[in-house]
């Protein structure tokens, strides 16, 4: 018999008065796949990832962790990290105090902190920042500092909450690229919310959700395939 899924969704479903956000949702994330969840504004999908970190308290249904039911746990009791679109960095810390700060909540000695912080920012191309202010650095460089705070203690999941909207292309694809990375290297589990075809195309599964439904998914997605289901949908 195979081991669980690592996340699972049974059934969740969101009201908000008489508004139905997200609809007996049914979902299984493999451990370390990285996986994208599209549709357009109100579709249910930034609803489910709260819920999924504990922000939102599903109407119904449950939340699996590797089998076990984290669906009435707290979120600093949830082994999961958020990437937002906002970078959201502390501005009185300095590069490595900002991505060390996750490892300082676990107790860890400083200079495992410090070595692990160094790795990390090693990981997204910022070698030698560790004592750079936050607001010296660019927004694509914030944005890589946030990604190494969310993949620095290791957590079982990470979600990237259009990790990418603030940035331009390149910038973007960088980011996407040092994600795409710590699965190939670590294992690490992703789930991304995003509206982006090409941001899409980094995941191994692009999930398509519509009124708070799953409709749709592509195993191995393009931005092209993810371009013209988003299109079809956006017709009906």
């Amino acid at each position: 018999m195979g081991s669980p899924p690592l996340l699972e969704l049974r059934g969740l479903t969101k009201r908000f008065g008489d508004f139905t956000a997200v609809d007996r949702l049914a979902l299984e994330v493999a451990s370390g796949e990285f996986l994208t969840l599209l549709g357009a504004s109100g579709s249910g999908k930034t609803t489910t990832l709260r819920m999924i970190a504990g922000f939102e308290l599903p109407s119904a249904g449950d939340i699996l962790m590797a089998g076990a039911p984290i669906t009435q746990l707290p979120p600093y009791k949830r082994d999961i990290n958020t990437v937002f679109q906002h970078y959201a960095l502390f501005p009185h810390m300095n590069v490595a105090q900002n991505v060390g700060y996750g490892l300082r909540q676990k107790k860890v000695g400083k200079d495992e902190e410090r070595r692990r912080a160094s790795e990390a920012l090693e990981l997204v191309r910022l070698g030698g920042y560790e004592r750079r202010r936050t607001w010296e650095l660019s927004g694509g460089q914030q944005q890589r500092v946030a990604v190494a705070r969310a993949l620095v203690t290791r957590p079982e999941v990470v979600f990237a909450d259009e990790p990418t909207g603030n940035l331009d292309s390149r910038t973007g694809a960088e980011i996407l690229a040092f994600m795409r990375e710590a699965v190939r290297e670590f294992g690490q589990t992703i789930v991304m919310v995003t509206h982006d075809p090409v941001a899409a195309s980094y995941a191994d599964r692009a999930v398509f959700l519509s009124d708070g439904r799953i409709v749709d998914e592509i195993d191995h997605p393009t931005a092209d395939s993810v371009f013209d289901r988003l299109r079809t949908l956006g017709a009906k």
